[in-house]
Order: C-alpha cells, then sequence, then structure tokens
C-alpha cells in the first residue's frame, strides 16, 4: 500500500496511511501515517456501523495532511470509547 501511497504523492497529492501493521507499515516508511490503537486487524476504521468512531479516524487521517513530518513517522491514535 504505501508503494501506491508514493506513487500518489509524486503527483503532489498528499496521502495519510491508516495502518494496523505498524511492523509491516514502519519498514515501508509510508510519507504520512496513522496507527488507530487496539482496532481489529480488517476494521481500521472502528466497528461495523460505528459511525462516530468511523469519522473520528478519517478526521484523524486528514489531520495528518496538515502536518509537516519525515516520513515513516507513525502516529498512535487512541479512542478511549472505543472497546473491541
Amino acid at each position: 500500500m504505501v508503494t501506491v501511497q508514493r506513487a500518489i504523492e509524486a503527483q503532489g497529492i498528499p496521502t495519510t496511511l491508516i495502518t494496523l501493521d505498524v511492523e509491516q507499515s514502519n519498514l515501508m516508511r509510508p510519507p504520512r501515517a496513522i496507527h488507530p490503537m487496539q482496532f481489529e486487524f480488517g476494521h481500521s476504521l472502528g466497528k461495523p456501523h460505528d459511525k462516530h468512531t468511523q469519522t473520528k479516524v478519517l478526521m484523524a487521517a486528514l489531520e495528518q495532511l496538515t502536518i509537516k513530518q519525515e516520513p515513516g513517522q507513525i502516529h498512535e491514535i487512541h479512542f478511549p470509547s472505543y472497546n473491541k
């Protein structure tokens, strides 16, 4: 996914990776990335039909577009009300 992200970025379009596999993502050094803590694989935006949490994840991802950062930094995002 990071390869696609870099290709999009090369065209001048900023991106943010939402990853649950931090170890693998770290190896690829994405331009921008967030890691929603305590989310299950396959549910990178949260539980199905949980519009509130899904919106918060998307807003956190979009917020990363406004922050200058070095490639490879993956920011942990905590959602206190989220339960597996």
